[in-house]
């Protein structure tokens, strides 16, 4: 067992440095030091990797900086521990660091963050994701513009402010801004300034009366909170679009507040992936563009979320998108039940209006509908798609547990009695506690 083993040690201690580094930086952070106590010959090839994470399950144990001290680790705060393991691991460290995350359940903002800002601006950091999780969010210094390598940047719960002096990131492809405090023009100033950029991520708790958007390079854009007004202008390759609220108390409620759809989707040329929350669906059918959108959209993917099927402005604008959406290939459903006394009504509307229509789709071949209760509108939302999608092959059904207590069995007998159009088609229950 012993020769085996030695073989075996042997073996992975002769392997090309860069590969034994790739075997490094798949590993928590802790792991990867730890390594260094197998032998002398490994004793610093953890050193160079160039990824950094410090999380719950990466922090390495800083006894060895204490002991040195002759300061028990236990006497020290939580924070003055993670910060010493990292200006430890930082000071032995040799070689550039092209990734860095810095993200632990209770890290709380600090002065030792800017020092730790400060020292990363100067290493070449090309991805740094900074996560605040606990108390006041962290005011940035002005240090982190300097990291003139980036190309990804994760923050969240911080203070962005950007200094007179910022010229921009010129490499940033990929940016994600998670209840980041920072004006509407600050917002739009910072994204013109980043003009490569290809995926954007924003969320935030703060009500904005209108955000502008102009990245030539955009692929992916995703909006989080209540926007009452979005222009997004120069962006000919934007092909996922995502927009949803924080809570189910959305801009629909705040007042009769409702977002300005006007002309929104035609600056979304080749948009192909849809995602929307049920607010701001319910508001795309107030504007009446649910039947006004394009005659022939180019979806291929369509999630919607908190549904209120029982109601008919919503409900006709769901089948709207759907209609107007000839090739799309998957759509997922989440409704959202509302008990509406009008329930009986919108149900009768769709019996009479939607399965008489002559549309069909000729591409959809996934349907999954998420949290489902079993209302008589769901059913019939359901028929209809079994009812027209000639080359469907799945149908996921998943129940809500808190709502359906036979495990779908009582939905899964009423679809089974549905017409299909494919004869492909499976219709698949899938368990909401998994």
């Amino acid at each position: 067992m012993k020769n085996i083993c030695g073989s075996f040690s042997d073996g992975i201690s002769n392997l090309p440095n860069i590969v034994i580094e790739k075997i490094l930086v798949l590993m928590p952070l802790r792991d990867a030091v730890r390594t260094s106590l197998l032998s002398k010959k490994w004793r610093y090839n953890w050193i160079t990797i160039p990824e950094l994470v410090f999380d719950d399950t990466s922090p390495v144990d800083p006894s060895p900086i204490f002991s040195r001290q002759r300061l028990p680790p236990d006497q020290l705060s939580t924070r003055n521990r993670l910060f010493a393991t990292i200006y430890h691991v930082l000071l032995l460290h040799r070689g550039a660091i092209l990734k860095f995350i810095l993200s632990i359940s209770e890290l709380k903002s600090c002065s030792e963050i800017d020092a730790l800002i400060t020292i990363l601006s100067s290493n070449g950091v090309q991805e740094l994701a900074l996560k605040i999780w606990r108390g006041d969010p962290h005011k940035l210094p002005p240090s982190l513009f300097s990291f003139q390598q980036l190309t990804h940047l994760n923050l969240q719960f911080c203070v962005l402010k950007l200094p007179t002096t910022f010229k921009g990131f010129p490499r940033m492809v990929c940016l994600e801004l998670h209840e980041v405090i920072i004006t509407a023009d600050k917002f739009q100033t910072f994204i013109s300034s980043c003009p490569i950029l290809e995926q954007l991520t924003f969320e935030s708790s703060t009500c904005f009366d209108f955000i502008g958007i102009d990245a030539p390079n955009l692929k992916v854009l995703s909006f989080i909170g209540i926007f009452k007004s979005l222009k997004v202008k120069n962006a000919p390759h934007l092909a996922n679009f995502s927009i949803d609220s924080k809570a189910s108390v959305g801009i629909v409620e705040r007042g009769g507040d409702k977002f300005g759809w006007a002309g929104f989707f035609d600056s979304l040329p080749v948009l192909k992936n849809l995602h929307m929350g049920g607010q701001y669906l319910m508001s795309l059918g107030e504007a009446g563009l649910g039947r006004r959108l394009l005659t022939s959209w180019g979806l291929n993917f369509l999630e919607l979320s908190d549904v209120r099927l029982g109601v008919q402005v919503v409900c006709w604008t769901v089948f709207g998108l759907i209609k107007i959406s000839p090739k799309l290939r998957k759509v997922i459903i989440k409704p959202l039940t509302t008990g509406n006394e009008y329930e009986v009504a919108v149900l009768k509307y769709c019996e009479v209006n939607m399965d008489r229509s002559k549309f069909c789709l000729n591409h959809l071949r996934e349907v999954e509908m998420c949290l489902v209760s079993g209302t008589p509108i769901e059913l019939q939302f359901m028929k209809l798609l079994l009812a027209k999608s000639r080359v469907l092959e799945s149908m996921v059904v998943k129940p809500d547990p808190t709502k359906v207590f036979d495990g779908g069995l009582t939905i899964l007998k009423e679809l089974s009695q549905f017409q299909r159009l494919s004869p492909k088609a499976k219709i698949m229950y899938k368990d909401p506690n998994k």
